[in-house]
C-alpha cells in the first residue's frame, strides 16, 4: 500500500528529547483505506515523540467523529471516538513486530509513517455495536420507518407445515 506523505515523521537528524505533532485525519484518508466501513468523519491525533539513542516512544491521543452506519436501521450516525494509544519502535537490524506497542525498525531508517498505526487505532476504536445514541427521554433516534418495516419482518408468523416437528422428544 503507498506511504501517504501527510502522516510521516522524519526521524534522521530530530534530537533527542520529546517532540509534539498534530495530524488530522479526515475524508481523504478515510477513504484511501477501503476496508474501513467509514467515509466520512473527522480525528484529530495528537503525537508525542520522545526520542532516546536507542528507541522511540509515540504517544497516540485520538479523538473526533466518525461517520458510521447503525446496526439497526442502517443509517448514517456521528459516533463520538476517543482513545489512547502507545507504540514503542527500537532500533535494530531488519523490520521485526515483538508485540502491538513494539517494532524494531532498522537503524537507518530516516521517517517514520505512523498512517499505518493511525488506520488500527481508528478500527479499535469504532464500536462493535454502532447505533444511534438515545435521546434525553431515552428513546432511540434511529429511523422510524425502517424499525417499523424490521419489526413487521420479525413478526412474520411461522410456516404451519413445520409445527409438526415441535412436538418431536429428544432424549
Amino acid at each position: 500500500m503507498k506511504r501517504m506523505l501527510d502522516y510521516i515523521i522524519p526521524v534522521q537528524g530530530l534530537s533527542l528529547g520529546k517532540h509534539q505533532y498534530v495530524f488530522e485525519i479526515g475524508e481523504s484518508f478515510l477513504k484511501h483505506y477501503e476496508l474501513l466501513e467509514v467515509e466520512h468523519g473527522h480525528v484529530t491525533v495528537d503525537v508525542t515523540m520522545n526520542r532516546e539513542s536507542s528507541l522511540i516512544d509515540f504517544s497516540f491521543k485520538l479523538n473526533g467523529e466518525l461517520e458510521l452506519p447503525c446496526d439497526r436501521c442502517l443509517d448514517l450516525f456521528n459516533c463520538p471516538v476517543s482513545g489512547e494509544f502507545r507504540l514503542i519502535l527500537k532500533y535494530g537490524e531488519a523490520f521485526d513486530e515483538i508485540s502491538d506497542e513494539v517494532v524494531v525498525i532498522p537503524a537507518q531508517e530516516s521517517r517514520i509513517d505512523l498512517s499505518q498505526y493511525f488506520y488500527e487505532y481508528l478500527n479499535l476504536m469504532i464500536p462493535l455495536q454502532k447505533m444511534h445514541p438515545d435521546d434525553d427521554q431515552g428513546n432511540s433516534t434511529c429511523n422510524k420507518e425502517m424499525i417499523v418495516r424490521l419489526n413487521t419482518l420479525l413478526r412474520r408468523e411461522e410456516d404451519p407445515r413445520w409445527d409438526s416437528l415441535k412436538d418431536i422428544e429428544f432424549e
